[in-house]
This record gives structure tokens, C-alpha cells and sequence, in this order.
């Protein structure tokens, strides 16, 4: 259900902006919107409604639960502070679309603000009220402003999530706004059906979709709704093979080492318009269909570098890793033609730096896997994938077992 309603707030959101001819921001910010209010509707509501039923009532003083979340109120501010220092100081902040659209349109968001500071504080004290621990990581960010005795891994804990949530959001923003552009500019349905530009335009929508979803992922950490991060990852390796794949990194890191982009294109191997043609960007269109319906598998609890929960439903069915699957096999697709035309020597060193941007994502796959091996759940269903997943089953295609005599 909460898949169905993923695609459906998705596209609604993407139909609504395009059809009410929005600028970028004011677009994005209502496909974001939209997208969240099916969430909360389809999946918020009803886990709420059960927590409240079956909450525990605690026996403490009224004045002892408000210091609480007065304590957990002055955490949050806390960190919105560093949120805003971070926005006014870094140029990868400063610079980008999503914080410059944000400060232009201040005299619009300023009653919103006002409206969810009031709606922050009766989220704080409902999810205080139905939590079976409610001392948590926000409750300790309090106690350090305050210069109380708190402990230092759930301080440390909120700012790994501070720091995932603040950098990722603005970037999937700014996307969303770059993307949204280009579709109000060239919509895929303005092209002519199977030709270049068409499955350009429909690749594009469709990454558009995944950057909404993913964008929405990271504002819905609810705990009220069963939505938050319930760990993070904390090696230096695992935030680096991540941080690497995405800007401002990875760009810099392509054109310097690996730039396996740069050589003939398409047309030198494989005629537009031709049955090659149409089948091999179908493939890399389906591919691109996979690693969407990836990310919509998540729902609300899509991030990078996080543990919110263990995803078994989607393609998670038959892999542990189709978004990275798929995603490498559509960039090996689109290049293969032009490593064919650089000819085999220049061709055979292109393909060997795309080959490390894949073990890139192998290793970036291996951190994930550890972070969350550290969960029963998480094992048993890598367990159930090992025997009964795409590549068992193949497996007992390739070679079936013999029959007992």
C-alpha cells in the first residue's frame, strides 16, 4: 500500500508543479508537499493511531514531562542553529539553488515557520507521550546545550543525523529544481516517440521522481510514525565510499581520475532510430524503472547512511542492492558504444574507469551491509535473499539439482 501510495504523491506532485507553470522552488516545495501528505495520510495516521492506543501510561509528575520536552525543544533549536550557520558559511550551502531559493522567498516562508514552530511543539510532546523511552538522542542534545550531564554517543548520534539530513536535503532540493526546469523546458512528450531525445526526456522524468522521493525521505524522519533513523553509519570508510558518489565530489573526482565519459558518441556505432537503437535505450530505460521502484520500495524512509528500518518488499525481494545494480548497468550500457568507438586501446582504459566507479559502488554496497548486519532482522532477510533471490534462482536454472532415484 504505502509503495502505491509512494508513486501516486510522487507523480501527483510532479503533475501538479508542471501544470500550474511554478517556478523551480516554489515546484519542488510543492511536490515535496504533496508527496508527504499522502505519506502522513496513508501510513502516518494509522501507525500513530496504534501507538496511541497501545501506549504506556507513566506515572510522573506534569511538570517533569514538560522540562522534558522543553529540554528536547532547546535540542532541536540547537541543531536548526547549526543547520543555519552550516547554510551561511560552507559554499557547497551558500552556492546552492535549494538554500538561495529558501532565502528568496523568506518573506513567503516566514508564516509557514510560524506555523510549524507551533506544529514542532505539539509533535514533540505527542511523540514524548507514546514513546517507551522517551529519553532520546534530542532529549540528550538539550542537556548538553544546557550543560546537564548527557551521554556523549546520542549527542554525537544527532549530529551524524544532522549533518546526513542537512547535506543530502539540500542537494536532492537543488536537484529536484534543476530537474523540474529541464521538464518544464523539454518535456519528454514533446519529442518524437522512440528517438533520442524521447528516451532522454523519459530517463530524466524518472530520475526526477527518484530525487522527489529521496528528498522526501530525508525531511520524514517521524518517530511518531515509525519513520525515524534508528542508527548511523560511523566508519570513515563507510561516509566516504557514499559521499564519493555524489556532488560536489564525485564530479571533481570523474574529471580528474575517471573521466570514462569523454570519447564518440552514440551515433558512431549505433544508428538512431535503428532496432539496436530502440532496444538498447529501452534496456537502459528499464533500468533506470528498476532503480526508481527502488527508492520507492522505501517509502518515507529512504537515506543514505542510515538505518530506518530493513526493506524486503519491491526489488529488495530478489536483491539487496538493485538501485546499485541497476544504475551500474545502465552506465555501462549508455557508455559500452562509445568505449567501442574509441578503438581497443583508449576504449579498454575507459572501461577500466568506469570499472572503478562500480567498485566504488561494490564497497559502498559492503558498508551499508555491515552497518546493518548489526540487526537480526537485517541478517535473516539476506539469509532469505541468499536462497531465494534472483541469483539463486538462477542458479538452480543454470545447474538444477538431480533427481533422487
Amino acid at each position: 500500500m504505502i509503495q502505491v501510495a509512494t508513486l501516486i504523491g510522487g507523480v501527483a506532485g510532479i503533475a501538479l508543479s508542471n501544470y500550474l507553470l511554478l517556478e523551480p522552488g516554489q515546484a519542488m516545495a510543492l511536490a515535496l508537499f504533496c508527496l508527504l501528505l499522502v505519506w502522513i495520510v496513508v501510513d502516518g495516521m494509522p501507525a500513530t493511531r496504534g501507538v496511541w492506543v497501545s501506549r504506556q501510561r507513566r506515572n510522573e509528575a506534569s511538570a517533569l514531562f514538560w522540562r522534558r520536552v522543553g529540554t528536547k525543544l532547546v535540542g532541536l533549536a540547537a541543531l536548526l542553529g547549526a543547520v543555519v550557520i552550516a547554510c551561511s558559511v560552507f559554499p557547497f550551502f551558500t552556492q546552492s539553488s535549494a538554500v538561495q531559493w529558501f532565502i528568496g522567498a523568506g518573506h513567503t516562508t516566514i508564516p509557514i515557520s510560524i506555523v510549524l514552530a507551533g506544529a514542532t511543539i505539539l509533535y514533540v510532546a505527542v511523540t514524548d507521550l507514546v514513546a517507551e523511552e522517551p529519553d532520546d538522542y534530542l532529549h540528550q542534545a538539550g542537556r548538553a546545550v544546557l550543560m546537564q550531564d548527557f551521554r556523549e554517543e546520542d549527542v554525537l548520534f544527532a549530529l551524524r543525523l544532522l549533518a546526513i539530513k542537512c547535506f543530502f536535503l539540500v542537494l536532492m532540493f537543488s536537484s529536484g529544481m534543476a530537474a523540474l526546469s529541464d521538464l518544464a523546458d523539454k518535456p519528454a512528450w514533446a519529442f518524437p516517440p522512440l528517438s533520442a531525445a524521447w528516451f532522454e526526456g523519459w530517463t530524466r522524468l524518472v530520475f526526477l521522481l527518484d530525487v522527489i522521493l529521496a528528498a522526501g525521505g530525508y525531511i520524514a524522519t517521524f518517530k511518531l510514525f515509525g519513520w525515524h533513523a534508528r542508527a548511523t553509519e560511523t566508519t570513515a570508510l563507510g561516509w566516504l565510499v557514499c559521499l564519493v558518489c555524489y556532488e560536489p565530489f564525485f564530479p571533481a573526482i570523474s574529471h580528474a581520475f575517471v573521466p570514462y565519459g569523454e570519447g564518440p558518441g552514440w551515433e558512431s556505432v549505433i544508428r538512431e532510430g535503428s532496432a539496436v537503437f530502440i532496444l538498447w535505450s529501452a534496456a537502459m530505460l528499464f533500468c533506470a524503472l528498476i532503480y526508481v521502484w527502488a527508492t520507492i520500495a522505501f517509502g518515507p524512509r529512504f537515506s543514505n547512511l542510515t538505518h530506518r528500518g530493513i526493506i524486503t518488499s519491491g526489488p529488495y525481494r530478489f536483491i539487496k542492492h538493485p538501485a546499485y545494480v541497476s544504475k551500474n548497468i545502465a552506465w555501462w550500457l549508455f557508455a559500452a558504444p562509445s568505449f567501442i568507438a574509441s578503438g581497443f586501446a583508449e576504449g579498454l582504459a575507459r572501461a577500466g574507469m568506469l570499472a572503478i566507479v562500480t567498485l566504488i559502488y561494490i564497497m559502498r554496497a559492503r558498508a551499508e551491509e555491515r552497518m546493518l548486519s548489526r540487526d537480526p532482522a537485517y541478517r535473516d532477510y539476506a539469509e532469505r535473499v541468499a536462497a531465494h533471490g534472483l541469483l539463486a534462482m538462477a542458479k538452480r536454472r543454470l545447474a538444477p539439482t538431480a533427481p533422487r532415484v
